[in-house]
């Protein structure tokens, strides 16, 4: 498929939009409008260079966002697929696979433990395409990839956002072998950055410029472009190796977790305790994080991880909880208050819930 600059593609003069919703850096709700054009535009973009044609759709992203919204209910409206909206049932349930229909799969990290246990039928149908939706690919897709290889299955996992759209794209490796570096999208661009030289092997923001940036609820027009909290070393002019994020944000399965918002939530709401959120790797979710707790003085109780628990569900609604509550007797910080997690992880003692 040809290349386009984004210039080459004017924006919709339509002003049917969609509204979606996200959290912002506060860790409060913002809205994000996608004309339907955008959504239409992105949907048959990334169905033309990454999937091609398929007779069904399993659908494990909620459709109030974005990603599953743009494949399953977008893209197979306007192609007359059938979609079965699996994240409906719980993840224990096997969803419907269609012998010899070519099958799209939109997936969230919790599907690919799931799909582990298909892949005797997986490996039977003659085209299978994964999509997934975030950068932290789950040890279990590169199982499944590993596993069928050699069939008619592949797998793409999509960076972007809410605010952006998808932005790049890049294979699902292997289990051992490296993913390699993520390519944007035809109609994304990178943004030159004033006063910071071109050459591969800075690390730098991912900013781009792209027809399908949304529209934040206060702008009158979409912003031509968008600086995300990804940070990136590029490898050429449309190539870029991710490096993580420069803000203190994780994706548990999909969904945005601002970390400094959780540790002020909780030590306002339990005086005196220290608390400390440290991101770690997971192998269903792929990315997730764990709370370390200190009492609030010498002599104060240990904290117990289900009143944690209940005050965090309390206090933010909607965000997941942590993987893991460990109790601490202290909470080892730098001069500057910086947590010193090599020193954190050893302290825990008492129960960890």
């Amino acid at each position: 498929m040809p290349e386009a600059a984004p210039t080459d593609r004017p924006r919709s003069a339509t002003r049917t939009e969609v509204e979606f919703a996200t959290s912002g850096h506060t860790g409060a709700p913002v809205s994000w409008w996608h004309s339907t054009d955008q959504l239409a535009y992105e949907a048959g973009l990334v169905a033309d260079l990454l999937v091609g044609e398929v007779d069904h759709v399993i659908n494990f992203a909620p459709t109030r966002h974005l990603f599953g919204s743009l494949f399953g209910e977008v893209l197979p409206r306007a192609r007359g697929i059938d979609v079965h909206q699996a994240w409906r049932h719980p993840v224990t349930d096997v969803p419907p696979l269609r012998p010899g229909a070519r099958t799209l799969l939109v997936c969230l990290p919790s599907a690919w433990p799931l799909l582990r246990r298909l892949l005797p039928a997986l490996g039977a149908l003659p085209r299978v395409v994964a999509l997934h939706s975030t950068a932290a690919v789950p040890e279990a897709a590169k199982d499944v990839v590993r596993a069928l290889h050699g069939t008619g299955f592949t797998a793409q996992t999509l960076l972007g956002a809410t605010e952006t759209g998808a932005v790049a794209h890049r294979p699902v490796a292997p289990a051992g072998t490296d993913d390699g570096p993520w390519r944007l999208l035809p109609d994304v661009a990178l943004v030159p950055e004033p006063g910071i030289r071109a050459a591969a092997g800075t690390p730098r923001l991912l900013h781009v410029i792209s027809p399908r940036i949304g529209r934040r609820h206060d702008m009158s027009e979409p912003p031509v472009s968008w600086r995300t909290t990804d940070l990136v070393r590029r490898r050429g002019p449309r190539e870029f190796d991710h490096l993580g994020r420069a803000s203190r944000l994780v994706k548990a399965n999909g969904v945005r977790v601002w970390l400094d918002e959780v540790e002020a939530a909780l030590a306002g709401a339990l005086p005196g305790l220290d608390v400390a959120c440290v991101p770690v790797a997971d192998g269903v979710r792929g990315e997730h994080y764990e709370l370390y707790c200190a009492p609030g003085g010498p002599g104060a109780p240990a904290v117990e991880p289900p009143l944690v628990r209940r005050a965090l569900a309390r206090l933010l609604p909607g965000v997941p909880g942590p993987r893991a509550v460990h109790p601490v007797d202290r909470i080892p910080r730098s001069a500057l208050g910086k947590v010193r997690v090599p020193e954190l992880r050893p302290t825990a003692f008492g129960r960890t819930a």
